[in-house]
């Protein structure tokens, strides 16, 4: 992922995916070869890709080649823009995103609504997330929700 702590507004605008088409670009990234499912999250200050693979390497390899094909981003740019996480790692990040813990203004409610969304979008019928992202983004969300109403972050 990358978002306003790593990329310019540049790079930001060039790899945004409009919600409307979260799904459909989902559905794209896990239909590359290593990968097995995936879900997009896009808002002004990040966009990251969630995705489930056997072969991390691979994975990362695949979803940067496709960025780069797909949103006109060279890859050098990507390298310097881009975080990337893996297993528990990967999921504490999306914790403290929809927790608001990693967001412009601390605490910020917005994007716990957009990784709701996220995690609509990826689980409806075409979506592109299996159990795996299932569970995570819906724990993601459960996190935010609980995290809003039991501390003074808001």
């Amino acid at each position: 992922g990358l978002s306003h702590k790593t990329a310019t507004v540049e790079v930001r605008e060039k790899l945004a995916v409009q919600e409307h088409n979260w799904q459909s670009v989902g559905r794209a990234i896990a239909a590359l070869p290593s990968l097995k499912e995936a879900a997009v999250l896009s808002t002004c200050n990040r966009f990251e890709i969630y995705f489930v693979t056997n072969d991390v390497h691979a994975g990362i390899r695949e979803v940067t080649e496709y960025l780069s094909t797909t949103r006109g981003v060279s890859m050098k740019e990507l390298r310097s823009s881009l975080f990337m996480l893996s297993e528990d790692d990967a999921v504490w990040h999306a914790l403290r995103v929809a927790g608001g813990l990693d967001s412009l203004v601390i605490g910020e409610g917005q994007i716990l609504s957009q990784m709701k969304r996220c995690y609509e979008i990826a689980t409806e019928k075409q979506g592109a997330a299996g159990k795996g992202l299932t569970r995570m983004l819906n724990t993601a969300g459960s996190a935010g929700k609980r995290g809003r109403a039991e501390t003074g972050v808001a």
